[in-house]
């Protein structure tokens, strides 16, 4: 049986000096950001361990330019707050992610126009892809200092924002799906670095070239999550649990350092690699036909759908171009 090392943890015990004695600009007050990012973010704090939800209207998230941009904020505000000792970070909602597009005050779901390959609108791609995405996976490494905790419900794409965190639990009836090659682009915003690290670079690049389905049980098998949760409500109170297990095992200043340590191999990665990667997703993007509203979401939670169903007969649906069909699994 795992015992923590202190019956109480150490939260709110650090006393600040206050920042006028000290002539230096105070960070943003928790009640500030969760205001300033509540469009993209619903966030709850107790006992130094910070909850945030992605969602889109309180329901899963439609990717485009506000999470880029709030994901890029929220790290830098959340991050430099010192009464943050834990991180939970993960979706609403049945899914992850909804899809690609913004949905408007009238509550319609539109195209994201923002993320415009146009050469007389390359500065979007500038602004509101390369700008935001390349801060936001920096500074989800490099801002923040505390662990933190990735809740991956249903299905997703970018699944490299919980992928990246120090521990990952997902649902039962999550699964995945990189999409950038089957939509003719370049994987180079991240998702690169998160799969190729954990899986391996030969079962990453059977995933990319094939758009492999990943459910729950095979990212499990493959490295990229620490455990399974029968639902999103039973996957946050398991990351509270582990979230209050490491408050009660180590003490403020080792955590902090640990996290750094246990962190060196994606500094590393994310330094040498995502602004240049990053840069060669966007120069392909706007040279080839990448066909983003061809409905390929759609058809992947299709494809999800069989591979469920295989899974739960102990069979396999293998990539073809036919889509496929059930097959023994060769151990």
């Amino acid at each position: 049986m795992i015992k923590a090392n202190f019956t109480e943890s150490d939260a709110g015990k650090r006393k600040e000096m206050p920042p006028e004695e000290l002539g230096i600009v105070p960070h943003t007050p928790f009640e500030e950001y969760s205001e300033k990012l509540k469009h993209c973010f619903m966030m709850k704090r107790q006992n130094g361990i910070l909850e945030a939800r992605l969602h889109t209207k309180g329901d899963s998230l439609q990717w485009g330019a506000p999470a880029h941009q709030g994901l890029h904020y929220f790290f830098d505000w959340a991050g430099r707050d010192p009464d943050n000792e834990v991180i939970i970070l993960g979706g609403t909602g049945k899914d992850f992610m909804k899809g690609i597009g913004r949905v408007n005050s009238e509550g319609e779901w539109v195209p994201a126009t923002e993320f415009s390959s146009a050469p007389e609108e390359s500065w979007k791609m500038y602004d509101y892809q390369y700008y935001d995405g390349t801060n936001d996976i920096e500074g989800q490494i490099f801002d923040v200092e505390v662990p933190t905790i990735g809740v991956w419900n249903g299905a997703a794409f970018h699944t490299d924002l919980v992928l990246f965190s120090d521990i990952t639990l997902c649902t039962e009836d999550a699964w995945t799906t990189d999409m950038h090659f089957r939509v003719n682009m370049v994987p180079g915003d991240g998702i690169q670095i998160a799969w190729r690290e954990l899986m391996g670079r030969k079962r990453f690049a059977y995933a990319e070239l094939t758009g492999e389905i990943i459910t729950a049980r095979k990212a499990l098998a493959l490295g990229l999550v620490n455990e399974i949760c029968p639902d999103v409500e039973s996957c946050y109170k398991r990351a509270w649990e582990i979230a209050e297990l490491i408050m009660h095992t180590g003490t403020r200043m080792t955590r902090r350092i640990t996290t750094q340590i246990l962190r060196k191999p994606w500094k590393e990665d994310i330094a040498n690699e995502i602004r240049h990667s990053f840069a060669t997703e966007m120069f392909v993007t706007a040279t080839e036909h990448s066909p983003h509203e061809i409905g390929y979401w759609d058809w992947a939670h299709e494809e999800a759908a069989l591979v469920l169903e295989a899974e739960k007969k102990g069979k396999v649906i293998r990539p073809r171009i036919d889509g496929g069909r059930e097959e023994d699994e060769i151990k």
